[in-house]
């Protein structure tokens, strides 16, 4: 008769290495709430790099968006 270890599957980790059955259960595999922890996380650090991705294009000193916006305001000076 075998026991209740030899009924499951072996476990790995997240190389692909197997690891004992005494690690497998001290380590429970992940939960919703860990999934849910990494999705807010990463809509955190994306949102953050954007914003700060936008702030820098818009507080660069670029000579031809001087340019465009000196032709934008002569037409608008001239209706």
């Amino acid at each position: 008769m075998r026991s209740a270890s030899e009924n499951q599957s072996p476990a790995f980790d997240p190389f692909g290495e197997p690891v004992a059955d005494g690690v497998a259960r001290a380590c429970p595999a992940t939960t919703a709430g860990d999934r849910t922890a990494r999705r807010v996380g990463g809509a955190v650090f994306w949102t953050l790099a954007l914003a700060i991705l936008a702030g820098r294009v818009y507080a660069y000193d670029l000579p031809a968006v001087q340019s465009v916006a000196a032709h934008a305001a002569q037409a608008l000076a001239l209706r």
